[in-house]
């Protein structure tokens, strides 16, 4: 008796003693460089604005919801990026995206009629894969006074 004794309170600390291993998934981000031709860029307001385009099919669906799109800019010869929004020598820069594509805008500080750019710009897009927080799920976003009390605010 005084064996199994011994043998069980043996079990129990070894078989004690294990412990469970979560793993996680780790999500992504992804970049790319894109050249943007001095022909790429459009109009549809003649002249107070210009856009290019991009095609990026890895921007999906998952990514437009729950990650995350970061877009730079480098002129030739510059060595370095600079993130958009920007504004660079009376322009101003940004970028839109949905899926499948990014575009970046150019326009003039002054709200004047511009030229494109003469030089190729090259654009440096980031997606991040990411999962969507849920919190407050319960929160009735249409109902003030039970927002007020989910994020504690007067």
């Amino acid at each position: 008796m005084k064996k199994l004794f011994v043998l069980s309170v043996i079990s129990l600390v070894i078989f004690s003693s294990c412990k469970k291993e979560i793993t996680q998934q780790v999500n992504q981000a992804y970049s790319a460089v894109y050249n943007i031709a001095p022909t790429d860029w459009t109009t549809n307001n003649g002249g107070l604005s210009y856009t290019a385009s991009l095609q990026i099919p890895e921007l999906d669906n998952s990514i437009y919801l729950g990650g995350g799109v970061l877009v730079y800019i480098s002129f030739s010869g510059t060595g370095y990026y600079e993130a958009l929004p920007e504004v660079f020598e009376g322009f101003t820069y940004g970028a839109i995206h949905s899926n499948g594509y990014v575009s970046i805008d150019i326009s003039d500080l002054s709200g004047n009629i511009m030229n494109p750019p003469t030089q190729s710009i090259s654009a440096k897009v980031i997606l991040i894969d990411a999962q969507s927080l849920d919190l407050h799920r319960d929160v009735n976003l249409n109902d003030l006074r039970a927002v007020q009390k989910a994020f504690n605010v007067n």
